[in-house]
């Protein structure tokens, strides 16, 4: 790596290298003519690359946004012979409330800064619409919580797979990223679920936070029981022994 495009640590960057997980990345995320993909932070192209050797011929729009102007410049450059591919600069944390595919469907992959990777996760739930699909590359421990289900349930798992079916896709070993990470990587594939138009994804979220607001302790100290009884949960459970399916109903009845 050139001294150029040296990673800078605030940003969270951390290159992949291991070409099979790239792969099994853009496989997984399932494209069909005529969607959008909506990558998170190309850096150095390794993803890009792929996803264009996969579908840069087909009739999709690939939309690959960019925090770090230095690699902006080099990937427009880098993939100029192909038509459907935008290169935007802007921090995907902004972008994404920005973004309304219309009539379109869409599909988001993307090696997720460690830092910032519950923020992105939180904010594609709560766009104009959701993606048809997600594969993410993040922390390891924070895919398996994400993975997780009652009686090991988090706040994460909760939220997330009340709008999408999650996967464990695989571990990534730290070694295969430039520079190294402290912790090895995970990738998950979130896929949409049907028939969640009328769930408001910020007062569920502030409903999950009540849940959670005290993990180890039982519901009956966080809701009042007529709030138990109306939902239908037990006093002496934890949060963490109910499933996304489980809040989902319980949020709908309270609400």
């Amino acid at each position: 790596m050139s001294e150029m495009f040296e990673p800078i640590k605030r940003l969270g960057q951390n290159f992949l290298k291991d070409r099979l997980a790239i792969k099994k990345m853009v496989k997984a995320l399932g494209v069909q003519d005529g969607e959008i993909i909506v990558e998170i932070g190309p850096g150095l192209g390794a993803i890009t690359r792929e996803i264009l050797e996969a579908y840069g011929n087909w009739d999709v729009e690939i939309k690959a946004v960019e925090i770090d102007l230095r690699f902006v410049d080099k990937l427009r450059s880098m993939f100029l012979d192909y038509m459907n591919i935008k290169i935007i600069e802007s921090n995907i944390i902004d972008w994404l409330p920005t973004f309304d595919p219309v009539d379109k469907k869409f599909r988001v992959i993307g090696s997720l800064p460690y830092y910032i990777t519950s923020p992105i996760i939180h904010n594609i739930i709560k766009m104009k619409s959701l993606p048809e699909s997600c594969v993410l590359l993040i922390q390891k421990e924070v895919a398996r919580k994400i993975s997780s289900v009652a009686p090991d349930s988090s706040y994460m798992s909760s939220f997330v797979q009340s709008f999408f079916d999650v996967e464990y896709l695989m571990t990534v070993d730290k070694k295969e990223f430039a520079p190294s990470p402290e912790v090895d990587a995970g990738i998950i594939k979130l896929v949409k679920k049907q028939k969640i138009t009328d769930v408001d994804a910020n007062k569920y979220e502030h409903f999950l936070h009540k849940a959670y607001s005290n993990p180890r302790k039982m519901l009956n100290k966080v809701f009042y029981q007529d709030e138990l009884n109306k939902a239908d949960l037990n006093g002496s459970y934890r949060a963490q022994n109910y499933n996304a399916e489980d809040w989902l109903n319980a949020f709908r009845i309270l609400s």
